[in-house]
């Protein structure tokens, strides 16, 4: 503090204090100078407390990226569960593909994702979820229900799946060529609710998750045994990013979700 004090006399060109028998005592320009600076430390300590307890709060805006699945089954219930507990937070849901949402996570433009654990990006950090396995999803028609199939069964059905563009897609292609199957796909489309609405009306079948089918389908779902059609859901951000406390809540809100769901609950990583 001494060698603090001297470069500010020293700074200044006054002396600031005068030594005395039990100590130093202030000089009248000292005295001055306190009373000056004295009511700016004052408001600089309220401010720097104001500082840490806005850090603490659940507050701003949050930037979700999700595909459209997880957005819909995990991440809106949620949001209502985040928002009961914390009304001024605004939160903003983004229904993306997988490669979507690590180029928005990585150029800023959203701010943490809910997408696979198997995508490789050296820019991007996650944490794993839970473990799902893909099913066939058909109409139930009076047929026997069945609670899984193989991936040579899900060949026979006339399918429709989603485009090339997603990554389930390339997980059903990769396995199907592991597998030397040939599937049978009729339709493509660019959500997994427009297939599930066609399985639904129509006698098609598709691959998904069983998260996609909403309460009272008039669908079915076995799930298909095939290693290949197992995939880890994950939460991902960028690299280095810090987590606000409005992500932390999230990432807490969130795992409450899965774990009501039932699901298989992955090993962190």
């Amino acid at each position: 503090m001494s060698q603090h004090l001297r470069e500010l006399a020293d700074l200044l060109d006054v002396t600031l204090f005068d030594r005395v028998a039990r100590g130093i005592l202030l000089t009248q320009a000292g005295a001055d100078l306190f009373a000056e600076v004295e009511p700016i430390l004052s408001k600089l300590d309220v401010t720097l407390a104001n500082v840490r307890n806005r850090s603490r709060e659940v507050h701003g805006a949050l930037r979700i990226g999700a595909i459209d699945t997880y957005a819909r089954s995990l991440v809106m219930p949620t949001i209502s569960a985040l928002l009961a507990r914390h009304p001024p937070l605004y939160v903003s849901v983004h229904e993306l593909p997988a490669a979507a949402i690590d180029q928005g996570l990585v150029e800023n433009e959203l701010d943490i994702g809910v997408s696979f654990s198997h995508l490789s990006n050296p820019d991007v950090e996650q944490r794993t979820l839970f473990t799902e396995r893909l099913a066939l999803v058909h109409r139930s028609a009076g047929r026997k229900i069945r609670k899984t199939v193989s991936l040579r069964e899900v060949a026979t059905h006339p399918l429709a799946l989603l485009n090339r563009a997603f990554a389930m897609r390339g997980q059903i292609d990769a396995a199907c060529a592991g597998a030397n199957i040939a599937l049978n796909v009729r339709v493509e489309a660019a959500n997994v609710d427009s297939l599930i609405r066609l399985v639904e009306s129509a006698d098609y079948a598709t691959i998904a998750s069983p998260l996609a089918i909403p309460p009272r389908s008039r669908s079915v779902t076995a799930t298909i045994v095939d290693d290949g059609l197992s995939r880890i859901a994950a939460l991902r951000w960028r690299r280095g990013k810090t987590f606000t406390p409005a992500i932390e809540r999230f990432e807490e809100a969130m795992s409450k979700t899965i774990r009501s769901s039932g699901l298989d609950i992955a090993v962190r990583t």
